[in-house]
């Protein structure tokens, strides 16, 4: 016995031609369809914030999860705070070096430790002489969120 499966369309496809449909006026514009096209603009608003903080969110597969991670800013090890982005939390860092005035002509820079981009990064302190550079005490860690346990990750 065969089973015959009818293939659902893409929902994309459907809101996408149901727009297309109201606009050339083909549409008859029920409660319903209007109630639809309110929702379905509603829910790609919040698709679109969701993506603004959290690049990558959006297209998560079956086949390949989004790589998500948090900033997380110290001081002297303490945490300052976790950030969704790594500007967030260098502004942070900055923010916090910047409640005591630095000497003119000392700029900063953040350094991270290797390559990766998952790597931790140092603030550092440069000048005024050309020699001058200092570590600040204050460092991003990076810690990427899992989407799935693996257990052969673990070993």
């Amino acid at each position: 016995m065969t089973s015959t499966t009818i293939p659902h369309p893409d929902p994309t496809t459907v809101i996408a031609d149901i727009r297309r449909r109201a606009a050339a006026g083909t549409l008859p514009l029920t409660v319903q369809i209007l109630q639809l096209l309110g929702a379905s603009m509603e829910i790609e608003a919040r698709l679109a914030a969701a993506e603004a903080v959290f690049p990558g969110i959006t297209r998560i597969t079956d086949e390949r999860p989004a790589t998500l991670a948090v900033y997380t800013v110290t001081r002297h090890g303490s945490s300052l705070g976790t950030y969704a982005t790594r500007e967030a939390a260098r502004a942070k860092g900055e923010a916090c070096l910047k409640r005591c005035p630095l000497p003119e002509g000392v700029t900063t820079s953040w350094a991270p430790d290797n390559g990766d981009e998952h790597a931790p990064e140092d603030l550092m302190t440069f000048g005024p002489g050309p020699d001058d550079e200092s570590l600040t005490s204050i460092r991003i860690t990076v810690q990427p969120v899992l989407v799935d346990y693996d257990p052969a990750v673990e070993g």
